[in-house]
């Protein structure tokens, strides 16, 4: 039987907060936490208590405020940039797909995918097969016929229904990624013929000729852009953050990353993916962002302390 975690008091969370930063006026420590909750605070107070051999000395309270607010505030810039690459690859996908087969649900038929993937190993071809025929397109044909069926949620399709002009379609897909988390169509790339994968990346980014190790690093970079996202939707802590393995493009510099699963490895796959326009918007973001906090992000080992000589490396994919 599981042990039972009792939980504690406003009073005994703000003395628990001492084993991870000093401060001596419990008001502006319990402000904090009413407002951020114990567990929250504690992951930021443990990130400073790890730093001590770089600091020199337990952090005070006010450095436990600064790294938060800083948190905050990177996420937002960030969030912001995954929305802008979201929308750009839903448009991508969408577009590229149903005009070289001619059909807005091409996403609904079964030879528009590669259930294998085109793995090799035997053990993983089977794994990926059996988790598209009992998951992933069974979930896309329910998302389809929920979006088109329930009436009281999505209003809005009512052309789709019995009584409307379109009530005999099945949902294009530019009206379904509309609806469509991420993630899922993150996993529909995954799984999509490889010819499709290509034509994708052709019609989106610069090249007119892609090849199957191109759409392999891709699907690292979406993985790594949908975790990333999914952290600041949910109010996760950026600061120190290990996640899902990014793969580099083989036209950069094989030194260019410190890790392929921190921080900085999810602004590289932001960087490979966010329209052009944005490139430079997302790093004078992130540089006004360090120049204004009073954390040392390069102390701390936020980021690279060469991180914008880094950024401005990264190839154009």
């Amino acid at each position: 039987m599981a042990n039972i975690e009792p939980p504690i008091t406003l009073e005994e969370q703000v003395m628990q907060m001492k084993k991870y930063v000093s401060f001596r006026q419990r008001k502006k420590m319990r402000e904090f936490l009413e407002y951020v909750g114990y567990f929250r605070a504690s992951r930021y107070g443990k990130f400073l208590l790890s730093r001590v051999g770089v600091t020199g000395a337990k952090s005070k309270e006010d450095a436990l405020f600064a790294l938060y607010k800083f948190d905050v505030e990177l996420r937002r810039i960030l969030n912001f940039y995954c929305n802008r690459t979201e929308v750009r690859f839903k448009s991508a996908l969408s577009n590229a797909c149903s005009i070289k087969l001619n059909s807005g649900t091409f996403y609904l038929d079964k030879q528009s995918y590669t259930p294998s993937q085109g793995e090799k190993d035997a053990k993983k071809r089977k794994q990926n097969i059996a988790f598209f025929n009992n998951y992933f397109y069974k979930d896309i044909l329910d998302k389809e016929k929920k979006l088109r069926k329930d009436v009281r949620k999505y209003l809005e399709l009512k052309e789709y229904r019995k009584g409307g002009n379109r009530q005999n379609n099945k949902l294009p897909v530019w009206v379904a990624f509309s609806y469509f988390e991420l993630g899922t169509v993150t996993m529909m790339y995954n799984y999509l013929r490889g010819d499709f994968r290509k034509a994708i990346l052709a019609y989106s980014f610069a090249k007119t000729d892609y090849a199957k190790r191109d759409t392999e690093v891709t699907d690292t970079w979406l993985d790594a852009v949908r975790n990333l996202r999914n952290y600041c939707a949910h109010n996760s802590m950026l600061v120190g953050m290990t996640s899902s393995v990014v793969l580099l493009d083989s036209n950069d510099d094989t030194t260019l990353l410190q890790a392929d699963n921190d921080l900085f490895s999810r602004i590289y796959a932001l960087k490979k993916l966010v329209p052009t326009a944005d490139v430079d918007n997302m790093k004078n973001d992130i540089k006004k962002l360090i120049k204004e906090t009073p954390v040392d992000v390069y102390l701390l080992g936020i980021l690279p302390s060469n991180w914008e000589e880094i950024y401005d490396k990264i190839v154009e994919f």
